[in-house]
This record gives structure tokens, sequence and C-alpha cells, in this order.
């Protein structure tokens, strides 16, 4: 199993690499690493996701056969993968406020397409799975707002502002956020000052509104749900900027994964690695695939292998070429 699971890292993020040159039409922009998703969906199957040429492809990593699951002309908004049935959903953004929800087998094929009217479509949406007697909801992010919708979708059925107003800095504004069921939200911020960027989440109960937030980032980190937890994956690229700019030492050990539980705001666990700074190819790169967290050291070009409770599974491994900009190429 974890032979299949490196396979499957090794080759996703290969996908990110090779995936400049499956672009070469001078109407379509290459890829940006930030805006490529890899959605892990089986053992042997991922989709990915290009969100600057609305482009999504569901990938057989086994037979290497790849399946084009989306409109090119309209925006990709969101793409769930669901266990039980067997199902990928994709939302794209049709006229006006209209969305449309189009559903997947594992395999590519159609099962069903239908358009869903919403108040305002915002910046950001993610559809949730129906679950039990709660039918499937979409939460909408519009700048600082957030809305959630469920059938008939004519209004919110809740809404929460997370403006933040901290006289510390020159402005907070929201980067990204994940949201898996009711009531829990988590929302990552970016804290600008004066040579000084930070970062951070608040984890908010919408039953009540209680908020509560972590902080101590020292690098721009990505927020993913993995079940009941929030994990926080931080990769670095060391490079030059000015000295009186707050980053990682190299001296120190890295918290390079964080796992916090949604319902308690606590974090769990942790994975600590340290890694030396030489030049402009050194720093570190962390995934997590179905529950396995990946870390590869870029200057030492070498990987481990934590469960996402820490426990380690393989340590300072070779076999994957890491690269700046966040890549890696299989060797």
């Amino acid at each position: 199993m974890v032979k299949r699971i490196f396979v499957i890292f090794a080759m996703t993020i290969g996908l990110m690499v090779s995936a400049d040159q499956s672009y070469a039409h001078p109407t379509e922009l290459p890829p940006s690493n930030d805006r490529t998703d890899v959605v892990y969906v089986s053992e042997n199957v991922v989709t990915l996701v290009d969100y600057i040429n609305n482009k999504a492809d569901i990938v057989d990593l086994k037979t290497k056969i790849t399946t084009n699951i989306s409109d090119g002309s309209n925006t990709i908004l969101d793409i769930e993968v669901i266990k039980n049935p067997q199902k990928i959903v994709l939302l794209q953004k049709g006229n006006g406020n209209k969305i449309s929800k189009t559903v997947f087998s594992f395999n590519g094929n159609l099962i069903s397409k239908t358009e869903i009217a919403l108040e305002n479509v915002g910046d950001k949406i993610k559809w949730v799975a129906p679950t039990g007697t709660t039918n499937e909801r979409i939460m909408v992010q519009s700048n600082n707002s957030f809305s959630l919708y469920q059938y008939p979708w004519t209004k919110p059925s809740v809404s929460y502002n997370a403006k933040i107003v901290d006289m510390g800095y020159e402005s907070v504004s929201v980067m990204d956020w994940e949201f898996e069921g009711y009531p829990n939200l988590a929302i990552k911020y970016h804290a600008q000052g004066i040579m000084r960027d930070d970062y951070f989440v608040k984890m908010v109960y919408l039953y009540t509104k209680n908020e509560t937030s972590l902080k101590e980032f020292n690098s721009d980190f990505l927020i993913k749900t993995s079940g009941n937890y929030l994990a926080a994956l931080s990769s670095y690229t060391y490079q030059a900027i000015p000295g009186n700019v707050i980053r990682p030492s190299a001296n120190d050990a890295q918290k390079v994964f964080r796992l916090i539980n949604k319902s308690t705001t606590k974090e769990t666990a942790s994975i600590k690695e340290v890694f030396k700074q030489d030049g402009d190819i050194s720093g570190w790169k962390t995934e997590l695939i179905n529950g396995q967290v990946f870390v590869g050291d870029l200057i030492e070009h070498t990987w481990s292998l934590f469960s996402q409770e820490g426990a380690i599974i393989l340590k300072n491994r070779t076999g994957l070429k890491m690269v700046p900009r966040n890549f890696c190429t299989t060797i």
C-alpha cells in the first residue's frame, strides 16, 4: 500500500510538471503550480484540475488513460469526490448566477447534469455532499462574507462575516478556506504589515459563531480537510529577501504539518523537520495524499513518509528529484 501511495505521489506531482507541455495551444496559459490541484480519487485514479484553463481530467495512473470531464469555456468552481456511492462532482459557472453541477463515475462516464441558481456565486464555492437526512449544501465566499445554501437555493440558511480589523497590520485578508460539513468552517488569513507578512487560521463553529485563532505560522501554508480534522501543510523555498523580513530559520526544526481537531480546535499531531539552507534550491515540499504525509527535502533530494498522526513510516528515502518552485520529478 505504501508503494502504491508513493507511486501516486510521484506521478501526480510529475503530472503537474508535464502539464506545461500539454497546453501548447496559444490561446491557453501554462498552468501555475498554485492553481493546479491533484484530487485523490482512488488507489490508481486522480483528477488533475487546472483552474487557469478550466480543465479537469480524470487520470488512470495505471493505464495512463486521461478523460476530460470539463467544459473549458466555463470557470471551474469546485470538484469533490464521493466514496459511497462512487461519484465525482464538478461545479462550473453558468450564465448569470447559475452554476452547473455535473456528476461522473470514477471512470469518467456522465451520470447527471443539473443547473442551480444562487443569489450570488461569489469568489469561491464548495459543494458539500448530503449526509443522512441533510441535503446537499453549497458554501459561497464573497470577499469577507460566507453564505451557506441548500435546496431550494433561494437564500442562505447561514451567513458569517469573516472580516478582521487588526490595527497592528495594514490589511488582513481571506486567502483560503475549508468547509466539508456544517458547522465547522476554517479560514486562512494573510496579514500584511510594514516588512511583515503573517499567516493564521481561524476556526469557526457556525452554530454559535464561536471563533478560535491558530497562529505561530512562520511561512505560507495550505489547509486541507482530512475527515474530522484540518491539516495545515507548509512548503518553503529559501530565496533572497530583505534581512529584516521574517522567514523560517534553517537552524530551527520546521513544523511542516499540523493536524487540528475541528471540534476542539486543538492541534492533535504535528511533524517537525530540519532543512539546510543553501542557494535557491533548498527548503521543503509537503503533500497530504489519502492520509499519508510526504515531506521532500529540496537540497538533499530525499523524501520521508509519515502518517497524519505524525508516526514515521519511511525516512530520508531517495527516488525523487526535488526542484525549485515546489515541483518534483521522478529519477
